[in-house]
């Protein structure tokens, strides 16, 4: 009797295991992203001095995975690749940017740690969402769940359980995504 179809014991089943596996490690950047976002949230709120570093830090991770997740839909030619390289550069440092300007000491004088915190979670929410457009589409759902925590943020104080929550659902919703949606195409 042959052993061909039987299941290898030391090699793991990749019908039962490969595709959580895969989707988890489809997915990491963006629970990754949204962790460091709220990290860096509770950090402006506890350490308005020291946060701008820790945005000028993360700003550009953003964009480094925005380009990295965006660059096999940008084409095969160089100019395509570099249009799209060049775009992404600007659009996330537009923010960065805009971020700086948030920390400038007139406006630190008059924001306090709380609403430029919330400001910085909504801009990092839209451009995230707009990078999305114009990238890869789940970076999108990462932006509108930016916006939507943000929301959260602001209406709820202590907000930790409800973004733990907000996390999980946003971490089912781009599994499912992957699983439907992203399925569907061939890689």
């Amino acid at each position: 009797m042959s052993n061909a179809n039987q299941p290898s014991l030391t090699q793991p089943d990749a019908g039962q295991h490969g595709g959580f596996a895969r989707l988890m490690l489809d997915q990491w950047p963006y629970v990754l992203l949204f962790v460091a976002v709220v990290a860096g949230v509770a950090f402006t709120d506890m350490r308005l001095e020291f946060a701008l570093l820790y945005w000028q830090i993360l700003i550009p991770v953003f964009g480094l995975v925005a380009l990295a997740i965006g660059w096999k839909g940008a084409g095969e030619d160089a100019q395509a690749r570099t249009a799209f390289a060049v775009k992404t550069i600007l659009h996330w440092g537009a923010l960065f940017a805009l971020v700086w300007i948030l920390y400038l000491p007139q406006l630190v004088d008059v924001l306090t740690a709380e609403t430029t915190g919330l400001q910085i979670i909504f801009l990092l929410g839209l451009t995230a969402f707009l990078s999305g457009i114009h990238g890869n589409p789940r970076m999108s759902v990462v932006g509108v769940f930016l916006i939507v925590s943000g929301i959260v943020v602001a209406f709820i104080d202590d907000a930790a359980l409800m973004m733990s929550v907000l996390a999980v659902a946003v971490l089912v919703g781009l599994i499912l995504w992957q699983k439907f949606a992203g399925g569907k195409s061939s890689d």
